[in-house]
């Protein structure tokens, strides 16, 4: 009844010459935020595995004509395909793919084009697709409009009239007030069945997305790469969301090739797949897993003449397994991604079998039971690790701790975790949400009251940042001091020399301090009047399940009391979960629990200085909030990143604590002993991502 209204209004108004917009006529708006698709505002298939992704299918050839077989009816072919969006849509299929030059009909010959040669558009094509278009918008689905076809494109005449059919086309988009339309400029751009190189080379393509954007800004635009799943950076950064094809990417590999699109920050839609049946279930359920919608092509079916649309009934296979990742379950995950329960409510889910570690985590299990048998060897100490990959365990390793229940000192692994508190501290204090405003640029002696009068007058020139980085100055490390005692001696009151003044200029050197985090916990509990452990509870590990956890505490005179540091003890699956929602760009479910700006902030050092740190001679490059990048390490220190992904974060402790994750594999790792020393911090991370299947076309590492 509602669409039938709709419908009626609509010519009642048009018929009686309303000055009503066809924008205001719209029903279906599609936007994109956090890298999830939104439709009226509302996340796509709420409560379901395929929350926040824009799940569709192949229909290029809905608004097909030949000019060269004049007895096809191309309106017909749309009326049935406009008959059957209810059932598809009920079915769990978000938007359609459509193509201004449609698809291969199944024989070479065909002239099917909305373009003249000059690049103006033909009135009846664009007629018939505003048909489909509106009649989409009436069910709530997305139309992917595709404009040019490798096998048509030779219609337009030259490059001018290529970017005079995009221009043409977006400014028709936005005449008809479509909100529920985005723009695939080319199907598979780099094909060399494409007669414009403009098309084909990546930096043209490129310049052709641009030229949507500037045309018609705030709408949507992508081009699909090749069915192996890969897209040009050139291209990938001037899109608005990635369209990867899956028909020559084996269903095992899907994760891989997600898994290496992610690092541009942005949706992931396949929106072509050949496959059917099982292996079509198969691959869309490799997708949703993976945080990346699915598109199925029946190409058979719905794009061989004649063309057939027969609902759910096309494959009913796949459409069951499509209805069932599309329906609400008792428990959500945001964008496709899977999140652990609490471990005592079942934990972390698990991998044993080699076949199952192989297949869905993409991991090669002859080197995790030698990277298993180099974490026994590497030392004596007890410990637990783990490592995780695509949210499933696929090692273990445990004697004499818990992965799940001993908390025990995690060491520097600490300063990581507080960095990451303050980040939600300040993030908090943007939006009014505590008693004083806080960002990392700040001077951090303004919330840290207890050290008036300043030892050293330069300590009010250091900033919250400096004290992540260990570019502060407050590093009585570097000549040997204890890194604990009183608040008195770490505020730098007892007289001694090494907490009283700062052994460099602010900003002007690197010195690894563990004193810089100590400070941080202070200015937490001033900007958000808690003490740290109990800000750290509730905005930190219970959001993200931890049930384990203990905070080390400092005593001071009456004019400070007691406070906790940042120090702390967390079991190894907890840790993970940390780093975890790292690698989630810090969500959890639903919610944004970690700043994302911090987590991106982490992936470059923060601060120019190149001399090397004081205390090891480290690259100082390796230092960001907290955080650190270990991929930077130099052999001249003693530490080596050789083997180790540039966007790796990781935060080593002494005694062989360790925590890591890696967002281009989808990796983190974690390991935690409670004990003192040096380790070989970098080796474990090393193995773990060696442990990582290539792709089919990628060198094994050394």
């Amino acid at each position: 009844m509602k669409t039938l209204a709709f419908a009626c209004l609509l010519f009642v108004l048009l018929a009686n010459g309303s000055s009503v917009s066809a924008a205001e006529l719209a029903q279906t708006r599609v936007t994109v935020g956090e890298e999830r698709w939104f439709i009226n505002e509302r996340l796509t298939n709420p409560g379901s595995a395929a929350e926040g992704l824009l799940m569709n299918v192949r229909m290029v050839n809905a608004v097909f004509e030949d000019r060269n077989k004049p007895d096809f009816d191309a309106e017909a072919n749309a009326d049935r395909f406009i008959a059957r969006i209810p059932d598809y849509a009920a079915h769990g299929v978000n938007a359609f793919t459509i193509c201004l030059q449609g698809g291969m009909p199944g024989y070479e010959g065909a002239v099917n084009s909305a373009f003249e040669p000059d690049g103006s558009l033909r009135t009846d094509y664009l007629t018939r697709v505003e048909r489909v278009v509106r009649a989409c918008d009436r069910h709530g689905v997305v139309v992917i409009l595709g404009l040019y076809y490798q096998r048509q494109s030779k219609i337009l005449r030259d490059e001018s009239a290529i970017r005079a059919g995009i221009v043409n086309v977006a400014n028709w988009i936005q005449s008809r007030g479509f909100r529920n339309v985005v723009v695939e400029v080319a199907n598979e751009y780099p094909h060399s069945g494409f007669a414009h190189a403009l098309i084909r080379d990546p930096q043209g393509q490129a310049s052709l997305i641009r030229l949507v954007k500037e045309t018609v800004p705030g709408l949507l635009v992508t081009a699909s790469g090749y069915g192996d799943g890969k897209i040009h950076s050139e291209v990938a950064e001037a899109s608005d969301f990635l369209t990867p094809h899956w028909n020559g990417t084996k269903v095992e590999h899907i994760p891989e090739r997600i898994a290496a699109l992610k690092q541009f920050g942005k949706p992931i839609v396949c929106n072509e797949d050949d496959k059917v049946g099982d292996r079509a279930a198969a691959a869309l359920q490799a997708s949703v897993t993976n945080g990346c919608a699915y598109g199925l092509m029946l190409k058979d079916h719905n794009q061989t003449f004649p063309f057939r649309f027969d609902g759910a009934a096309d494959d009913p296979v796949f459409y069951a397994q499509l209805r069932a990742l599309t329906t609400p379950t008792r428990r959500t995950y945001a964008a496709g991604d899977y999140f652990p329960l609490p471990e005592s409510q079942g934990g972390w889910r698990k991998l044993e079998k080699a076949d199952e570690i192989r297949q869905l985590a993409g991991m090669d299990p002859s080197k995790l039971d030698e990277l298993r048998d180099w974490l026994l060897k590497s030392d004596n100490r007890n410990f637990a690790a783990v490592v995780i990959r695509h949210g499933y365990i696929v090692l273990e390793v445990e004697r004499g701790n818990s992965a799940k229940t001993d908390a025990r000192r995690v060491a520097s692994v600490s300063k990581a975790v507080c960095a990451t508190v303050l980040a939600i501290a300040s993030e908090q204090s943007q939006h009014g949400q505590t008693p004083r405003k806080m960002t990392f640029d700040d001077h951090a002696f303004d919330f840290i009251p207890w050290a008036q009068p300043l030892s050293d007058p330069r300590k009010a020139q250091i900033t919250v940042k400096q004290l992540f980085n260990h570019t502060s100055g407050l590093c009585p490390e570097a000549t040997g001091a204890p890194n604990d005692g009183s608040w008195e001696y770490i505020l730098g009151h007892t007289g001694d020399a090494r907490t009283a003044k700062l052994a460099f200029d602010p900003g002007t050197a690197c010195g690894y301090s563990t004193h810089g985090l100590t400070h941080a916990a202070l200015v937490c509990e001033t900007v958000t009047g808690k003490t740290y452990d109990q800000f750290a509870i509730e905005a930190l590990f219970e959001p993200l399940g931890i049930e384990h956890w203990w905070f080390q505490f400092y005593d001071g005179r009456a004019n400070i009391g007691r406070h906790p540091s940042h120090g702390l003890g967390m079991p190894a699956r907890d840790l993970a979960r940390i780093a975890y929602c790292m690698l989630r760009e810090g969500r959890w479910e639903q919610q944004q629990v970690i700043p994302k700006w911090f987590v991106q902030e982490t992936a470059a050092p923060t601060h120019s200085v190149t001399t090397p740190e004081m205390r090891w001679r480290l690259n100082p490059q390796v230092f960001s909030h907290g955080w650190e990048l270990p991929a930077r390490h130099r052999q001249e220190s003693g530490r080596s990143g050789d083997g180790i992904p540039t966007d790796a974060r990781s935060k080593p402790g002494s005694g062989g604590q360790l925590i890591a994750f890696v967002p281009s594999l989808d990796l983190v790792i974690t390991r935690q002993t409670g004990s003192s020393g040096d380790w070989a911090y970098e080796e474990y991370l090393r193995r773990a991502c060696a442990a990582v299947l290539p792709l089919p076309d990628t060198p094994q590492r050394p």
